[in-house]
């Protein structure tokens, strides 16, 4: 009985030992013949779906209030300029009726100017080119008192009550005249003065109005709203920075933000061709272009990364959302008519050599071979093969 035992072990081990000893250097089961084509280098990195640039809006209040009428809720679709929320606003109208009444008071009072001023200097001109009239007819008996004097038909007493007379009418000219220039200065400042009461004012009712408008919320842009934050009722207060309660996203402006290796940022270029999945819909490959490459580095466990925007290429609206996985592939190049195998021909000995097994008649012989890129399945081979050689698939 120990003797059977015996052998059944010592058989056991003895094929054990065998199969390792064959299965170490196994031999390929098919083959391929190596030939010629195009490989991509391609460079793979993980990122997400983004808005664009001026695609996601925070919309928040100017002013502080309740919220009297909230019109969305999230999910809803909002056209640019529509009406989304009103902040009670009572004080802010009373504030743009007072303005405006003040406005046209001052209308009222620069209508009133000019129509009062033109007539009292209408009037002052009048009495001016009277006593012109009555000087002139003065000067003229002045003149003829004068002749008569010296040829001794009036006494000195008649001649100096005339000269008498024509000063004091000449004065009086003067006075009026004076009046005069007074009066149209007077107009001109009362012009100037109710101008800048009229700017004022109007100045006074567009900052109410615009103070008004703040109660009035509108979206921006056009799209989805993506967040609420307050509820119909609620008071928001407005301090140095205006307090966001909606979002709205355009779904229509998404990119691919994408973190590449800093191994790998030497390879991108602004305009290669891209692909890219995400994990909701896993068969769809979508198209994409580089568009920038964000100078900053992310640090992420200690390892560099760059932010890679890319453009969508293909449609995508209603398909993909804000937040998504995404898997890239960035083509960063591209060689055509190279020496190409399947990447299961290739293995890697022991010294660090790649090598691939070569069909001669009815034998394996191991070739050292020097390798590119590698892509889709597929290695260029540089050197060590030669197009229709046939070689082992592992």
């Amino acid at each position: 009985m120990k003797k059977f035992l015996f052998l059944s072990l010592f058989l056991f081990f003895l094929f054990t030992g065998c199969k390792k000893k064959e299965d170490k250097n196994p031999l390929p089961k098919e083959s391929v013949k190596v030939k010629r084509g195009t490989i991509f280098l391609e460079v793979s990195a993980t990122g997400a779906i983004k808005p664009q640039v001026g695609a996601e809006v925070k919309v928040g209040a100017r002013i502080s209030g309740k919220v009297e009428k909230l019109f969305v809720t999230q999910g809803d679709r909002v056209k640019v300029g529509q009406l989304i929320a009103v902040i009670e606003h009572k004080d802010l109208q009373d504030e743009v009726d007072r303005a405006y009444a003040n406005y046209k008071d001052a209308l009222a009072n620069m209508e009133k100017i000019k129509k009062v001023y033109p007539d009292k200097i209408s009037a002052q001109k009048k009495r001016v080119e009277a006593l012109k009239i009555q000087l002139e007819q003065i000067e003229r008996e002045l003149k003829r008192y004068e002749a008569l004097y010296k040829d001794g038909l009036i006494s000195l007493t008649d001649l100096e009550r005339m000269e008498r007379d024509y000063k004091v009418k000449k004065a009086e000219l003067e006075s009026e005249k004076s009046t005069l220039s007074a009066l149209i200065s007077e107009y001109k400042k009362e012009l100037e003065r109710a101008q800048a009461q009229i700017s004022a004012s109007k100045n006074a009712w567009e900052e109410a109005k615009v103070k008004l408008s703040y109660a009035f919320i509108y979206a921006p842009i056009s799209g989805v709203v993506s967040q609420v934050t307050t509820q119909q009722g609620e008071t928001v207060v407005a301090g140095l920075n205006a307090p966001t309660f909606i979002t709205i996203i355009d779904l229509s402006k998404l990119q691919v933000e994408c973190y590449v290796d800093e191994t790998d940022i030497g390879k991108i270029k602004e305009g290669q061709e891209a692909t890219f999945t995400v994990d909701s819909y896993p068969g769809r490959i979508f198209r994409a272009r580089v568009k920038t490459i964000y100078p900053g580095a992310i640090i992420k466990n200690n390892v560099v990364f760059y932010d890679v925007v890319l453009d969508i290429l293909d449609p995508y609206e209603n398909i993909l959302r804000p937040e998504m996985t995404a898997h890239v592939t960035i083509i960063a190049g591209k060689k055509e008519n190279v020496l190409i195998v399947p990447s299961q021909a290739v293995k890697i000995d022991p010294q660090g050599n790649y090598y691939v097994m070569v069909k001669k008649g009815d034998k394996w012989e191991k070739r050292i071979v020097k390798v590119g890129w590698e892509s889709g399945g597929k290695i260029e081979i540089i050197s060590g093969l030669k197009e229709g050689e046939e070689i082992g698939l592992w």
